[in-house]
């Protein structure tokens, strides 16, 4: 793990939209995918809060020029950051076609990591409290958020550069990435070496 302060990495970080054709470590990966769903202590912790400990969120990565990784989309392991291959063809300039208006940085960065979430078991666990039948949605989104800024500040302390994008169509893009419901894309974290 990188060692800077917090104050300096929450100073630090700013949207970066463009990147330079060079590979990212896969230990700067790992960390990126540790700071959004990992494990901090043995009591199975997440380095994101979760109401009730539900932990809904789900990682997918799509790989362009990650050292020592085959260009392709993964599912992360929440409890370990271990990624097994779904697709074995890079799906950036696709996911770049699934965005809303023009976005070009999504096919250009180095990774994407993208935060899917069971949108079914939050709305069933929270459905008594008021306003009844959101309040589930309510909470993963601020769970999103939570693991989204945890890498956008780990990306900047590995002097990466990193984009969160939530304008996607879909549909689109949970075809792309072969994401079934009850669980849907959240949003795009887009890092690379910045320009």
């Amino acid at each position: 793990m990188s060692a800077i302060s917090l104050h300096r990495a929450m100073s630090g970080r700013r949207s970066c939209r463009e990147f330079r054709e060079r590979a990212v470590s896969s230990m700067a990966l790992q960390n990126l995918l540790w700071a959004a769903q990992g494990e901090s202590d043995d009591e199975h912790h997440r380095t994101a809060p979760s109401a009730h400990a539900l932990y809904p969120l789900q990682l997918m990565v799509t790989i362009g020029n990650v050292e020592g990784a085959t260009r392709g989309v993964y599912s992360v392991s929440s409890e370990t950051q271990s990624m097994t291959q779904v697709i074995d063809r890079d799906m950036r300039k696709d996911l770049e076609r699934a965005a809303l208006d023009s976005q070009p940085w999504i096919g250009r960065a180095a990774g994407i990591i993208t935060i899917c979430a069971d949108l079914a078991s939050p709305t069933r666990a929270f459905a008594e409290q008021p306003p009844f039948g959101a309040r589930g949605l309510r909470y993963v989104y601020i769970e999103a958020g939570a693991a989204a800024q945890n890498v956008l500040l780990q990306a900047t302390a590995e002097g990466l550069g990193c984009v969160l994008i939530a304008g996607f169509r879909d549909e689109e893009t949970s075809d792309l990435l072969r994401i079934k419901a009850p669980i849907a894309p959240i949003l795009h974290l887009c890092f690379g070496w910045p320009e």
